[in-house]
């Protein structure tokens, strides 16, 4: 009888690409856990765990708190057998094994033990055969468009290029004094982010992009456009929010601000709190955000933002490339100096 057993679910929610890599991180180092595959772009996780060391309502735990996600078992059309709790059968190792319980079973006709044998190799060909075709579907997604070598000198799938060969094309932006704009106006390089306020790896994303304008002075500029996730149920009141802030000059100190108290939790309420804490009129603050005056402003950047090929947040455009998905700060270091030399 067997312990090692396979398990595939349904992830309804994962709007970034780096989604994939949290749940993968989350569960991958956990005792009892043998093979974990997320696929980006079906939704779908497979995971490979011994159930001696491991409980399979732990594994939607873990993956519904990684990102608030949906989760749904997938059934498994290939029947399990009930693994023997023999000290003998007690390793990490990805292996079937089959024991024999009693008398009266080792007693058993030939018959019994090779539909048992033939049960378990079944089971056994099903979850090479599911590893297999996650792994060739991208499997954990780096949620990489451009320069994937960077951090990752053997691509993944979902890094190379679209199926005909050619990599996604390069966005032009119409920068204005209208947008929002953090750095020299005129630079070399220009960051536009679809971010979200709500989104918690927007928040991991923020003091990388600040590290990327104090280290790149005169190089560097940040345009901030909203991409606010509808399973997020306060980042399009947030967005208006940092609009309303923007009326009175204040759209960056806003904007540090959601960011800085994501953790503790939305609520216009709050949003209203934390205009006072900026010394902003409280009164036009209110009557703005209550009134939803800039909630088409808000949906119109997101419109741009699908509509150039933004799909979950934060997408960053260095100088019109996408690159999906909360990096760290030497991948875009390496990215911006490519884009500085070839200047």
């Amino acid at each position: 009888m067997i312990f090692m057993k396979k398990i595939k679910f349904q992830i309804k929610g994962m709007d970034c690409a780096s989604c994939a890599s949290l749940i993968e991180e989350k569960l991958k180092n956990r005792p009892g856990i043998i093979q974990v595959k997320v696929n980006y772009s079906s939704e779908k996780a497979s995971v490979v765990y011994d159930e001696e060391k491991f409980k399979e309502s732990e594994l939607s735990r873990i993956i519904k708190e990684a990102g608030n996600f949906q989760v749904e078992k997938i059934p498994d059309p290939v029947p399990s057998l009930v693994n023997d709790k023999s000290d003998a059968v007690k390793n990490d190792a990805p292996q079937a094994v089959t024991r024999i319980t009693n008398s009266s079973q080792a007693s058993a006709s030939p018959k019994i033990f090779f539909l048992l044998g033939l049960l378990t190799a079944i089971s056994i060909a099903s979850m090479a055969v599911d590893i297999y075709l996650l792994s060739a579907s991208g499997g954990v997604v780096s949620g990489q468009r451009v320069a994937a070598n960077v951090a990752n000198p053997t691509p993944s799938p979902a890094a190379q290029p679209t199926p005909d060969n050619t990599p996604p094309p390069v966005q032009n932006f119409e920068i204005t004094a209208k947008n929002h704009v953090r750095g020299d106006f005129k630079v070399p390089i220009t960051l536009v982010e679809f971010s979200d306020f709500e989104c918690p790896f927007c928040e991991k994303h923020f003091p990388t992009v600040n590290k990327i304008l104090s280290s790149y002075p005169g190089k560097v500029r940040l345009v901030y456009k909203h991409f606010p996730l509808s399973f997020h149920q306060n980042s399009q009141k947030a967005a208006e929010a940092s609009e309303c802030a923007d009326e009175q000059g204040k759209f960056w100190e806003y904007h540090d601000e959601l960011f800085k108290n994501q953790q503790a939790g939305f609520s216009v309420d709050k949003f209203k709190q934390w205009a006072a804490d900026l010394n902003l009129d409280s009164e036009q603050f209110n009557d703005c955000l209550d009134s939803d005056k800039y909630k088409n402003k808000v949906q119109a950047d997101y419109q741009e933002g699908g509509a150039k090929g933004v799909q979950g947040t934060p997408a960053t455009f260095v100088n019109g490339k996408l690159v999906s998905g909360a990096l760290p700060y030497e991948s875009f270091s390496q990215i911006i100096d490519q884009e500085l030399s070839a200047q």
